[in-house]
């Protein structure tokens, strides 16, 4: 006996199994993606075979960009766009509240890290629960150990930094702001 199962081929149940495998991936669902229709941005399904949708980026500098929310890639270099695998996961953002982060540059003279006067201008989305500045950690000693990210807005932006304590993770000025106005009137009335 040659030790191959002549019988093999015709199981009834191998050929059930053959069939829906086949039937599987020859059969692609259409997902949704967010899709601009006129002036507004509905779920919609897209083309067969279509596996991933894009849509405007975002950046604490300039905010969400101008691109058209869609189905499939972006288009090679396209600016300002960003694409994502699964249904609907372009979803739409929408601005949040604008805040101020302080800007620390590398001073040589002195070396080490000192705040700019000009607070930087931060834009921030609706869904995000905190407003984040990154800064200088306790143990930046040298211009190379912090890679400050977007003039100071948003978080770190190396995990390594961070954990190293090379960068340092802050709530916005506004948030400070808010903290300590009543802290400061609760002072004065008690004077």
């Amino acid at each position: 006996s040659s030790g191959i199962n002549a019988e093999w081929p015709l199981r009834p149940g191998m050929k059930l199994m053959v069939l829906a495998l086949f039937l599987a991936t020859a059969y692609s669902e259409a997902i949704k993606c967010f899709q601009k229709e006129g002036e507004e941005v509905v779920d919609k399904v897209c083309a067969d075979g279509t596996t991933k949708c894009k849509g405007p980026t975002f950046s604490y500098s300039a905010g969400i960009s101008d691109y058209a929310f869609g189905c499939g890639e972006c288009e090679s270099g396209a600016a300002g766009c960003i694409d994502c695998a699964g249904a609907s996961c372009n979803k739409v953002e929408e601005l949040g509240k604008e805040y101020e982060c302080t800007n620390y540059e590398w001073n040589a003279d002195d070396t080490k890290f000192v705040a700019n006067e000009a607070m930087t201008k931060c834009k921030s989305l609706k869904s995000t629960e905190q407003n984040l500045c990154n800064k200088p950690g306790a143990e930046a000693k040298v211009e190379a150990d912090f890679t400050k990210l977007n003039v100071g807005c948003g978080p770190c932006e190396d995990p390594a930094q961070k954990t190293a304590e090379k960068c340092a993770e802050t709530n916005s000025a506004v948030s400070m702001t808010a903290l300590l106005l009543p802290l400061i009137a609760a002072i004065y009335a008690l004077f």
